[in-house]
């Protein structure tokens, strides 16, 4: 997680302070007064699936948890293949 101020949030947003509300009720962002919380990927994803490819908000969130979830699969792999590696390979 990142924080931004709410003004840098609009920036990141192109100055959209209705898709802003709309992640903050959707869970996508935590707000705490004028310092916003959010993964920034999430955010950019939600937006492209939003504004360029209309994606419905359901939609938004099973896509945005999905790329998580395969994010964190991939480097649990990564970390698995670097474990692997450093054990050498067996003698027989």
């Amino acid at each position: 997680m990142t924080r931004f101020t709410y003004q840098h949030l609009l920036e990141l947003v192109d100055g959209d302070d209705e898709f802003i509300v709309r992640l903050v009720e959707e869970g996508l962002i935590e707000r705490r007064d004028e310092v916003m919380s959010l993964d920034v990927d999430a955010v950019l994803l939600a937006r492209t699936l939003w504004r360029n490819l209309e994606v419905d908000w359901p939609g938004i969130e099973i896509i945005v948890r999905l790329t998580a979830e395969l994010n964190a699969a991939r480097r649990r792999v990564q970390e698995l293949e670097a474990a692997v590696a450093k054990r050498g390979t067996p003698k027989t």
